[in-house]
């Protein structure tokens, strides 16, 4: 029973945001200008404060054990490769092929996965979660361009790959918060819990409250059969392959949810960004995320539920 609260204590918040996200747009508190902006705000700010934040306060050298960074980069790279073989044996619409690929394979790691890490493990033992957003942000965006650029012909910038990984907030405010905590820099008290701590708590509540604001289900009938196959690839497929093999390489505690994050998180919300602007199916990738959003509010539930009962939550 108390590994079903812990799991439920993570994840039902999350769905609570994204339907009052839902519910301001349904009575126009939001419009679609006002919520692209605070999806804006909330992946060029207060995400990228979170991850420098989370970095600075973690004990680096205790923290970075390689095994689940190896986990999570071959289980990446595993996942695209299998979900391209799969996927362009059965579709060939060429501005589908790419969306379905990263529908299975891009997580929204950065949106939830502090979050449920710091309801599971407590504030002081999430620091892997963000080591682990700085290698999957540079991976996500690598195969992204390649198999949009491979099936669409359309590049999103002409800005050098390597330079737009780096100018990305996610990765610049986790290397600062590197920074910061290797050279032992110290930041007054009175700044990181009077302001960058109160600050960054506003994080997950906003970021679902824009996803939830930007739902779109106007797709779905066109694409259930896509959807479908996509989302059970993210939320079901994908845990059943990677969540065995972490447990049985020993990980444990902290380690092991930062894993698991990867592997039950839903797909990436900056999908729909990367379709759009890469001539993709852009209907197709907003009934992904919009599906897989709502839905792994129920699987993560049952995936947690299941490792707690079996190798334990801590």
């Amino acid at each position: 029973m108390e590994v079903m609260k812990i799991s439920a204590a993570a994840v039902f918040p999350l769905l609570g945001f994204m339907l009052l996200g839902y519910f301001f747009r349904r009575r126009s508190y939001l419009d679609e200008a006002s919520t692209k902006q605070l999806n804006l705000i909330c992946f060029r700010f207060f995400l990228a404060l979170t991850c420098g934040e989370t970095i600075y306060k973690s004990d680096i050298r205790h923290i970075a054990e390689p095994l689940p960074l190896v986990i999570v980069s071959v289980s990446i790279v595993a996942t695209f490769l299998l979900s391209w073989f799969i996927v362009t044996r059965f579709v060939k619409d060429r501005t589908r092929i790419p969306v379905l690929i990263q529908g299975v394979y891009k997580t929204n790691y950065t949106l939830v996965g502090l979050s449920v890490a710091k309801s599971i493990c407590g504030e002081n033992n999430v620091g892997m979660v963000s080591l682990i957003t700085v290698l999957l942000v540079p991976l996500n965006n690598i195969i992204s361009v390649y198999i949009f650029e491979k099936y669409t012909g359309k590049s999103d910038s002409r800005v050098p790959l390597i330079v737009r990984i780096i100018k990305n907030p996610l990765v610049l405010g986790s290397l600062i918060g590197i920074l910061l905590n290797v050279t032992g820099v110290v930041i007054p008290q009175w700044i990181m819990t009077g302001f960058v701590a109160k600050l960054s708590g506003l994080t997950t509540p906003l970021s679902m409250i824009a996803l939830g604001a930007a739902f779109n289900f106007s797709s779905f009938p066109k694409y259930r059969a896509e959807i479908t196959w996509a989302v059970l690839g993210k939320l079901v497929f994908v845990p059943m392959l990677v969540l065995p093999v972490a447990v049985l390489l020993g990980l444990r505690g902290p380690s092991l949810i930062a894993v698991a994050i990867f592997a039950v998180a839903p797909n990436a919300v900056n999908s729909y960004n990367t379709a759009v602007a890469m001539g993709g199916d852009a209907d197709l990738a907003n009934g992904i995320v919009v599906a897989s959003a709502l839905l792994s509010i129920l699987t993560m539930f049952g995936w947690f539920c299941l490792i707690g009962f079996t190798v334990g939550l801590s």
